[in-house]
């Protein structure tokens, strides 16, 4: 059977109970989630037990999840330092991610999203497309300064990438026999890691794992827009490895939009969907309730995302 196209809590879940999330989620259709990093361990196990009681499940975690809290239970700041050269701060990523591979483990779920980190340098993204939006995409100031600060990441990343692939690793390791795998997510920033082509080295430094590559359609589209990659290579290259996907549209440089309010190819996106992919709509919360809806009417004719008749598959 198809897995059935989920709703990630990064819409409704920051400030709201357990009841009156889930309760808007299966208002929509939705009988699949996935937790994003918001939740404490005990508000994830929490979440859990009230979405089985809705018949509901989740799905998917998004790392880290639960996230980081100190001896009082209170949460602490996080950064994405897998792939930091700080040893102790890579370490204690490493063991963030690893508990969020144990919760999904203890609540039922198949995967995990992760980020791996960055180069350390400071970006300039948001320059690259204040330059798009005033000269074009392709014009020769746009792809003079992308060229400068695609070098200036590639000047720096070497060690960050290696910390990384360690990184990788040991949770690489760390999952298996758990029944969750871990999907690396493309990022939307041209100074993260890891790029197009550093998948390649990710892939080889956790052979026999259950790692695999999860695609993100707007952070596809932003870095495509920013002129860094084009959005269907990622898929091309490695849409064998597809764990799952974050289904949202791109309009310019902002995304995480409902399905509609961009220009993002969902027909594209569907030739790379197996029957088990996780499929997930990862929105803002600016996304208004009745534009999910709107999106749902959009996917259904598209059969690969998991959407009937409005009614979300049953597994």
């Amino acid at each position: 059977m198809t897995e059935p196209i989920g709703l990630s809590t990064s819409w409704n879940g920051p400030g709201r109970d357990a009841d009156s999330l889930l309760d808007q989620h299966r208002g929509l259709g939705f009988q699949r989630l996935e937790a994003y990093a918001h939740f404490t361990r005990d508000e994830l196990l929490a979440l859990n037990k009230a979405a089985r009681l809705r018949d509901m499940r989740i799905g998917s975690l998004h790392s880290p999840c639960p996230i980081p809290t100190n001896a009082q239970g209170e949460r602490q700041r996080w950064t994405d330092g897998l792939a930091s050269v700080d040893a102790v701060e890579r370490t204690q990523a490493v063991d963030a991610i690893k508990r969020s591979l144990d919760a999904a483990a203890e609540v039922g779920a198949t995967a995990i999203v992760v980020h791996l980190g960055n180069t350390g340098i400071a970006s300039r993204q948001s320059s690259v497309f204040e330059t798009v939006a005033r000269t074009g995409r392709g014009s020769d100031e746009h792809q003079r300064l992308r060229d400068e600060v695609w070098a200036e990441r590639e000047a720096a990343k070497a060690p960050h990438l290696e910390a990384a692939l360690l990184s990788i690793h040991a949770l690489g390791e760390h999952a298996a026999g758990t029944g969750v795998r871990i999907g690396v997510e493309c990022r939307d920033g041209y100074h993260e890691i890891p790029s197009m082509d550093e998948y390649v080295e990710v892939f080889a430094a956790t052979a026999g794992l259950p790692v695999g590559y999860w695609h993100d359609a707007g952070h596809g589209a932003k870095l495509a827009y920013g002129g860094f990659l084009e959005h269907e290579e990622l898929l091309r290259r490695y849409g064998d490895r597809l764990v799952g996907m974050h289904i949202h549209d791109t309009r310019d440089a902002r995304d995480h939009l409902a399905p509609g309010q961009g220009g993002t190819d969902f027909a594209m996106l569907a030739r790379y969907l197996r029957p088990d992919t996780i499929r997930t709509l990862e929105l803002s919360p600016s996304v208004m309730a009745s534009q999910i809806s709107w999106a749902l009417d959009l996917l259904e004719p598209l059969d690969a995302f998991g959407v009937r008749e409005g009614i979300l598959i049953e597994i």
